[in-house]
């Protein structure tokens, strides 16, 4: 049962359609063209003093001359709108992933559509076309959690009724088993990596001795070490964007503690040996609170996450490089994908390489 009309204000009416279930209007003078009154409407759900003040705030729009209408609002718009709101919760990191890929892919394929015209088969027509150029099913399923995190704040926002997302039926998603190196084989990687990038051979071994991520791992500071109680302090991650460096919370945002067996304790030690004898040599004092992982003799500054990942993926190059020529030279048909050597950062196993 629908209630009548109340008029709040002069510029201002709303009326309950349904229980819990408002339209609000507010009107801003004639229209020029036609000389009827021009009036927005919105759509708002909770009890009638909430109501009021949602009518307020529309009023307060539409004077203001910010208010669009439903009609009026494309995707490109909830999006925009949505990358402003996110703002506040989301790492640097992940808002520059997110706007690339809204640019990229999301605008030039959906931007235009009406948001309330947005149907589940314009959003699968987009998943059949993103494959068709290439993408992955696993790169497709993340433009659909940004468009449908999207939708689902538009929903919030009164912008829609329901997610058009929850009907699109995006490509199915094959899991691949994560090939991760044995301990020989971790071994050797170290050993090499030694002789070529000492600070790359200490990071692939915390990687595998740990667990840590490639950006916690970076942002580690020798304060977060305790070689004595033999424990790792895991307080922040560091990430890359725009060419700048950000130091903040963890993925999880809660900073974790690691318990270190002996052969991880002996890695940190040989390089501090390390990190020590170069500061001597450079006559660079260490700072005060050196990074574990620093290219610079005084420890001030961390690697670059992506400096860690391109030189791990050239040390495997390195070594594959001569069983490639072997198997190449028996005219066997072979890529780098077929050899043993994982390309996979960071490893996400805890063995403990005792041959290191």
């Amino acid at each position: 049962m629908t209630g009548k009309p109340i008029k709040t204000s002069q510029t201002g009416t709303m009326r309950e359609r349904s229980l819990g279930s408002w339209q609000l209007r507010a009107f801003a003078g004639a229209d020029p063209a036609t000389g009827k009154p021009r009036q927005f409407s919105r759509t708002f759900h909770g009890g009638q003093r909430a109501a009021k003040k949602a009518l307020a705030t529309l009023v307060a729009e539409v004077d203001a001359g910010r208010f669009r209408s439903t009609s009026q609002r494309t995707v490109s718009h909830l999006l925009d709108a949505w990358l402003e709101a996110s703002q506040s919760s989301q790492r640097p990191r992940t808002i520059y992933e997110n706007r690339s890929k809204i640019e990229k892919r999301l605008r030039p394929r959906l931007g235009h559509i009406r948001l309330d015209k947005l149907q589940a088969d314009a959003i699968d027509a987009a998943y059949r076309a993103w494959l068709a150029e290439g993408l992955s099913p696993a790169t497709v399923h993340k433009l659909r959690s940004i468009l449908s995190a999207a939708c689902h704040q538009a929903v919030k926002w009164d912008w829609l009724d329901r997610s058009p997302t929850e009907r699109a039926m995006p490509p199915k998603l094959v899991r691949r088993e994560m090939k991760v190196p044995t301990p020989d084989q971790l071994s050797m990687l170290v050993t090499v990596a030694e002789e070529l990038d000492p600070v790359l051979a200490c990071a692939i071994a915390l990687a595998a001795l740990t667990g840590v991520r490639r950006g916690e791992l970076v942002a580690l500071r020798w304060s977060d070490l305790d070689l004595v109680k033999k424990k790792l302090r895991v307080p922040k991650g560091l990430t890359v964007t725009g060419g700048e460096q950000h130091t903040g919370p963890t993925k999880t945002h809660q900073a974790r503690e690691i318990a270190m067996d002996p052969v991880c304790v002996k890695v940190l030690k040989v390089r501090w040996s390390y990190m020590s004898a170069l500061s001597k040599e450079a006559e660079s004092p260490l700072d005060d609170d050196p990074y574990v992982l620093s290219y610079d003799a005084n420890a001030a500054l961390p690697v670059n996450p992506d400096t860690l990942t391109h030189g791990f993926g050239s040390l495997c190059a390195t070594l594959e490089e001569p069983a490639l020529a072997r198997l190449r030279k028996a005219n066997k048909k072979v890529t780098r994908a077929d050899l043993p050597i994982a390309k996979l950062w960071p490893f996400r196993y805890t063995t403990c390489v005792t041959s290191l």
